[in-house]
């Protein structure tokens, strides 16, 4: 088969759809993947070509901040901007470069990420079969948000004859059952997989120093991922206080992120310093493989990004949720949910609470109990190429349900 995958822009949208264009690709399958010209660095990294179509991420964020920035709000539960941005501004910016991308590269299947609005809609005008790509839990009134502020250009296509179902079905669910919410697990038109979360590959060198995998000392890891990063500054007292404990801290600092909301003239986070001081027992640098750190991590605080969520259960690692916006925080409300962690609201993070939740964490058997039930529920879900092989099947079995009638 030939395999299109989409994402918007954003390293996270990346991370979280490769590893099945990996597996399809280990089986045989040509691939491509189509997302902003800027995340061609990462995207070629990992040796797929890049087709590029649609906005980079400041283009989204000014056509947010200046036509929707009274839906901008302080409280991380609000989706309304970003529901903005994934469901009308980028389709709208987006499908006509996409449409010209599918048209010269022909795809069998396009394969889209669960926020990117525009595949689904030109796989249809395409008569291309496409499949949406689950990236965690199925958060039902999440997506029925962006799909509000998508509905308009489908129907401008289409008419009132496509619904969210015809968006997100077929779904690629990698989220097993057990840890999936009952909406996920409702969902008609639904295929398991179990593919390993990706972290990305290039990043600097680094050199914690001190404590080896053998170090009897616990062991914090702090990453904000590379989107929220621009807030773990706000942590630094409270990795110092764990490093005063006698625990070995790691802190991540990423690169500049998407942007600062709070500064609409800002472009991104302001500078941190890989290195600076925080105690001998804390070490600050720009970037970690997560899935090798996560081997000798004893508590991970993070932002509950869907790819760092994902890569704790998979390490069986308790985790700190201190949710910053987006899905983060209805990741960090199901992580809780399954006693898989703890999470804290950014405004409850105190150096007290934060070296409190770790110090519980380090000695709760429960919830590593549940961490092991979780990661063994996650490795038991179906092999990739079992599901490619069935995506082939109906390829060669049936006409695209995405067709639009009479083309």
């Amino acid at each position: 088969m030939r395999i299109l995958f989409t994402c918007v822009s954003g390293y996270s949208h990346f991370y979280n759809i490769a590893p099945l264009a990996f597996a399809a690709r280990s089986s045989g399958h040509e691939v491509a993947f189509s997302s902003a010209q800027e995340m061609s660095p990462g995207v070629e990294a990992a040796g797929f070509p890049l087709l590029p179509a649609g906005p980079g991420r400041l283009r989204m964020r000014t056509e947010v901040l200046r036509s929707y920035g009274h839906e901008i709000s302080a409280d991380i539960r609000d989706w309304r901007s970003g529901a903005r941005m994934f469901g009308q501004i980028a389709p709208r910016l987006r499908w006509e470069q996409l449409s010209r991308v599918v048209a010269d590269f022909s795809p069998d299947i396009l394969v889209t990420e669960a926020l990117e609005f525009a595949g689904p809609l030109v796989a249809r005008l395409h008569g291309v079969p496409h499949y949406f790509l689950s990236i965690g839990p199925f958060y039902a009134d999440s997506l029925e948000t962006v799909w509000d502020r998508a509905e308009p250009l489908y129907r401008e296509h289409f008419g009132h004859g496509v619904g969210i179902s015809d968006v997100v079905e077929p779904y690629i669910d990698v989220c097993p059952p057990a840890l999936q919410t009952g909406a996920g697990r409702a969902v008609v038109d639904s295929l398991a997989i179990g593919i390993r979360a990706y972290h990305g590959h290039g990043g600097p060198s680094r050199n914690v120093g001190g404590a080896t995998t053998e170090s009897r000392q616990p062991r914090v890891l702090i990453t904000f991922g590379t989107v929220a990063n621009g807030a773990i500054s706000s942590l630094d007292d409270s990795a110092a206080e764990l490093g005063r404990l006698g625990m070995e801290v790691t802190m991540t600092l990423g690169p500049h992120g998407w942007f600062d909301w709070s500064n609409p003239s800002a472009q991104a986070p302001g500078p941190q310093t890989p290195g600076r001081s925080l105690g001998r027992n804390v070490h600050v640098v720009g970037y970690v493989p997560l899935d090798e750190e996560l081997r000798r991590t004893s508590v991970m605080i993070h932002h509950g990004g869907s790819n760092t969520t994902r890569a704790a259960i998979e390490a069986a690692v308790p985790t700190l949720v201190i949710p910053q916006g987006a899905e983060q925080y209805r990741n960090a409300c199901w992580v809780e949910q399954h006693g898989l962690g703890r999470m804290l609201m950014p405004a409850d993070a105190t150096r007290e609470a934060v070296v409190g939740a770790v110090a519980s964490l380090l000695t709760d058997a429960e919830t590593r109990n549940r961490l092991s039930a979780a990661r063994a529920a996650w490795s038991a879900a179906p092999d990739p190429a079992g599901t490619l092989a069935e995506m082939e099947r109906r390829l060669t079995g049936r006409t695209s349900p995405g067709a639009h009638p009479g083309r």
